[in-house]
């Protein structure tokens, strides 16, 4: 069985951190987050995975390689131009022998058990299976109408006015299934896909639909969400590192005793306090009186200045922070320099960023 990963969007929404990588290589917990994905997939009986890429493809095809790191074959298909969900499926299996597909969006982070929706499908016989997410009223989400026995009805677009209300957070009574990202493709339905721009969920769905395939939706279980945004990528991070999530993969290094993650050669003061679920990689140096919480992570080759205090804070790589800084809920790109005595909350500060002593943004 194959897997696919469609990984070629160019992460506007959360630029800057996406301007010097692919979302989909984003760190969590200190490991790019499509290794998740990855394990996932191989978990779920996948023995070859293909990339579906676009925007700094070649970043991805050289952090996996031939795949044999991680047990699984690896092929990359780059879009000349954006593709659309639905042509970026085909164009990723186009030349290779027809097979079964697990096809992951590679913005999710969730811990629904694959294999079982894949042993669904097959008991249902059925061409097309979407994993399907529950969601409270209002949302800004298209719909997906099933019938008692999982068969798809409809695929509902929001309305405008609906668009509005999700966005005012309108109490509304009642939930809806919405695409959850995760489908399982026939490979007779993938060679029908247009080898153009289509978009699966606005047209190759319904048309098949409409001519009486056999689509299904499974509810799936458990922990979802897609990374999309800043604040959504905080969640992910501590999701993972507090249990929330489940996934196939462990955040890199070893838990200590004390219940937080460590890397290889760091160098913590004695009297550093750092809360059990807090990540800290390889080569950072934590120094005297630091305070970290709220599921901060410290990326490798981070240096953090005596007496600051960081709570919910992500730090890419080689990031230095200055004496007494007080950081929450912010996320700093590589190589970003914090001077001392900054004060910032809700920051997200792209590589390379310098901000000068005692600034202040909360």
């Amino acid at each position: 069985m194959r897997g696919v990963i469609i990984a070629g969007g160019f992460g506007t929404r959360l630029r800057p951190l996406t301007l010097r990588r692919p979302k989909p290589l984003m760190p969590v917990a200190n490991r790019p987050f499509l290794e998740y994905q990855v394990a996932q997939l191989k978990a779920a009986g996948a023995d070859e995975i293909v990339f579906a890429t676009n925007y700094l493809a070649e970043r991805i095809e050289a952090h996996f390689g031939d795949g044999s790191r991680f047990g699984v074959r690896m092929r990359y298909a780059v879009e000349t131009e954006p593709l659309g969900t639905a042509g970026a499926i085909r164009n990723a299996v186009e030349g290779l022998p027809p097979d079964r597909a697990i096809v992951f969006n590679g913005d999710i982070l969730t811990d629904f058990d694959i294999g079982a929706i894949v042993r669904q499908h097959l008991e249902n016989r059925a061409a097309v299976t979407l994993t399907l997410y529950r969601v409270n009223r209002p949302h800004p989400y298209g719909v997906i109408q099933v019938a008692d026995d999982g068969r798809v009805q409809a695929f509902i677009e929001p309305t405008e006015e609906q668009k509005r209300a999700a966005d005012r957070g309108e109490p509304m009574e009642g939930s809806d299934f919405i695409n959850a990202g995760i489908y399982i493709l026939e490979p007779e339905v993938i060679a029908r896909i247009p080898l153009r721009p289509c978009s699966i969920e606005r047209e190759f769905y319904p048309q098949i639909l409409a001519e009486g395939e056999r689509v299904y939706g499974i509810e799936g279980r458990g922990f979802w969400l897609d990374i999309g945004r800043p604040a959504q990528y905080l969640r992910a991070t501590r999701a993972l590192l507090s249990g929330e999530v489940k996934t196939a993969l462990p955040p890199a290094g070893r838990r200590t005793e004390h219940g937080y993650w460590l890397g290889a050669e760091t160098e913590i003061e004695p009297d550093a306090e750092i809360e059990a679920g807090c990540h800290i990689g390889d080569y950072a140096c934590i120094e005297a009186r630091v305070q970290l919480s709220g599921y901060t992570v410290v990326g490798a080759g981070c240096a953090i200045g005596g007496g600051s205090r960081l709570h919910g804070c992500i730090l890419g790589e080689r990031v230095q922070i200055g004496d007494g800084c007080h950081l929450v809920d912010c996320i700093l790109d590589d190589e970003v320099v914090i001077e001392p005595h900054v004060r910032l909350r809700n920051a997200v500060l792209g590589a390379g960023s310098i901000v000068r002593a005692y600034s202040t943004a909360e």
